[in-house]
């Protein structure tokens, strides 16, 4: 009867771990130039600095998988004015504004050092807001989620009228809108929340 109750008690142990581990986080471009360079959002300091607490107090096993995603523009990409598109230049290659901001990075690395970082807007005459508009890294992206088996999509970064929102729509599209956790806490928006507002309401989304 004991080893009976030991058995159980494992297996209960372990299915919370696997409940637990079947969790990712996905970090959409938090960049220094969306944070204090040319493109930066309303109170992205405070935000990014409060996502990498947030990071931080979550416990060592909390994601079976982190993701960054992160604008990797050429210097003469179509998004920028100076080509016609309509943003100041921002994230250009090799840059000090593509990094990912360093407390994100550090509270990343100190929970999963192989943490995946997945790049879009590479190509000159495409603007992607969505990963999933760059086809590689949207593959990678699916290939991760059904390789780890994640249940769990937590959602935070820069900015939810744009990256964020277009990254989640194309999620929710995939067939993942139940799986998705909006971190409202940790998305700053170019606006006052609204567009971001909507898309969790359109598609009834889990919001922490």
């Amino acid at each position: 009867m004991k080893n009976l109750i030991l058995f159980v008690m494992a297996l209960l142990m372990n299915t919370a771990v696997m409940a637990q581990s079947s969790k990712m986080l996905l970090i959409v471009d938090a960049q220094y130039d969306f944070i204090n360079g040319s493109l930066a959002v309303n109170g992205a300091p405070s935000t990014m600095q409060a996502l990498a607490d947030y990071i931080k107090q979550q416990p060592k096993d909390a994601y079976q998988q982190i993701v960054l995603t992160s604008d990797f523009h050429p210097y003469n990409h179509s998004s920028f004015k100076d080509n016609g598109g309509m943003w100041p230049v921002h994230c250009v290659q090799y840059t000090h504004g593509a990094a990912i901001f360093q407390p994100v990075i550090d509270a990343v690395h100190e929970k999963q050092p192989e943490a995946v970082v997945l790049t879009k807007g590479e190509k000159i005459p495409v603007d992607e807001y969505s990963i999933m508009a760059n086809s590689v890294s949207a593959k990678k992206l699916l290939k991760l989620i059904k390789q780890n088996k994640i249940t769990e999509i937590e959602v935070a970064g820069l900015c939810g009228d744009y990256c964020v929102g277009n990254t989640i729509k194309d999620l929710v599209a995939k067939g993942y809108g139940q799986n998705i956790v909006v971190l409202k806490k940790y998305i700053g928006n170019i606006d006052d929340g609204t567009v971001l507002n909507g898309i969790i309401k359109d598609n009834n989304l889990k919001v922490k």
